[in-house]
């Protein structure tokens, strides 16, 4: 491991690695916080290392130090899934490849459309010779395997990793700059420029992000393997539906699903294009696809909320009202956004259910929706049911 002020989040990942290894070695770039004193006590080697701007020098340091015949990497914010410990060690004993890809799956922040997401990474490997990480940020140690001959085979090791759920400003801003510093170096590299719109992504930055996916997708020297063009073209869906570019949205979100067909997100953003250009029953037909959709080659399956809400908004237009509340009523209540909510109260509305209406208005606004429709709707309902709530202040006249 290379760490740096992660005594809040060390403890539980070497709780969660101690019965896969027999030795733990932590690089320290620089902690203020009492990280080295937790490391030791956990029964690591701990090395002082001074942090100069690389990453791949840092896992290098650790290698060098490590005396094992297999390396686990870990970083703080990520834990061995329960049964990965037991299957390290019947892998590595077993010794049938020199590195195994492991299932890192990242919890994604409540506002996003899917609660996790899974990539594949080599995190388990022999220390050949001429073995090294590769890589100031998002190094590799992938590529000098094959180099040296080794076999890298596929696995069921699940690390569960928590730093995209509660992303760090700090550490975004690093691997920003370390990115454009190693963009700068090579600016036509696949690679760099797709993680570089990965990171942009992370920090909000939408229309940067769109340009740093474009230059990954046209780079045609060591250009991005099938699984990562498929990635970065439905991430630049997604871009678009944000942009309101429904027909561009549509266009990414093919190319993505013509490399990887099942792609949750990429389906998605399809189905809203053809919403939003009318084409309501073919939209429809994708939305209810993703209703029982098991997850994708990402490991991704769209939170209830989004596919409910884009199903009955295809069923409103298609004036199947009671269908509509159907499908809303399950997930209304805990959508944090308030829009399944939202969208309730408009059917109960046009249902003439005007006291459950008014109660859903209400939540979706304690959710934090600020419409001036759902306002005015909200009024209506109370003058006509007399619920709860009439007689007090509406939209700055009294009800």
């Amino acid at each position: 491991m290379i760490v740096r002020n992660e005594a809040t989040r060390l403890a539980a990942c070497l709780a969660s690695a101690a019965p896969a290894v027999d030795e733990i070695v932590i690089v320290d770039t620089g902690s203020t916080d009492g990280t080295q004193v937790l490391a030791q006590s956990a029964g690591a080697r701990v090395v002082e290392w001074a942090w100069r701007d690389d990453f791949a020098a840092a896992r290098n340091q650790a290698l060098a130090t490590a005396r094992g015949s297999w390396v686990l990497m870990l970083d703080a914010d990520e834990r061995l899934a329960p049964g990965a410990a037991a299957l390290i060690r019947r892998l590595t004993a077993a010794g049938l490849a020199d590195g195994f890809n492991c299932q890192l799956v990242s919890r994604l922040p409540e506002d996003q459309p899917s609660p996790t997401i899974t990539h594949s990474y080599c995190r388990l490997f022999r220390p050949l010779a001429g073995v090294a990480f590769e890589g100031r940020v998002h190094e590799q140690i992938a590529p000098s395997i094959i180099r040296a001959g080794g076999r890298i085979a596929s696995s069921d090791i699940t690390i569960l990793h928590e730093g995209y759920a509660d992303v760090s400003p700090t550490k975004l801003a690093r691997n920003l700059r370390l990115l454009e510093g190693a963009l700068a170096e090579r600016p036509n590299d696949a690679f760099i420029n797709f993680n570089l719109g990965l990171t942009l992504v992370s920090a909000g930055q939408w229309t940067t992000a769109c340009a740093a996916f474009e230059r990954a997708l046209a780079a045609t020297a060591a250009p991005l393997n099938a699984p990562l063009r498929a990635i970065a073209w439905m991430k630049l869906g997604e871009a678009r539906m944000r942009d309101g570019d429904w027909h561009a949205a549509g266009e990414a979100a093919a190319a993505a699903l013509a490399l990887e067909p099942e792609l949750a997100l990429a389906r998605y953003a399809l189905g809203r294009s053809l919403f939003e250009q009318g084409a309501i029953d073919a939209a429809g037909a994708v939305f209810d696809g993703l209703a029982d959709a098991g997850a994708d080659a990402l490991g991704m399956t769209l939170h209830p909320r989004v596919v409910s809400v884009a199903r009955a908004l295809v069923m409103i237009r298609q004036r199947r009202l009671a269908e509509a509340a159907d499908v809303l009523e399950p997930v209304a209540a805990e959508d944090p956004t308030g829009e399944a909510r939202l969208h309730l109260g408009n059917v109960y509305l046009a249902l003439g259910r005007l006291g459950e209406a008014a109660d859903v208005y209400r939540a979706a606004r304690a959710a934090g929706i600020t419409d001036a429709q759902l306002e005015r709707r909200l009024e209506l309902c109370t003058r006509l049911a007399g619920v709860a709530g009439a007689g007090v202040a509406l939209g700055g006249r009294r009800a």
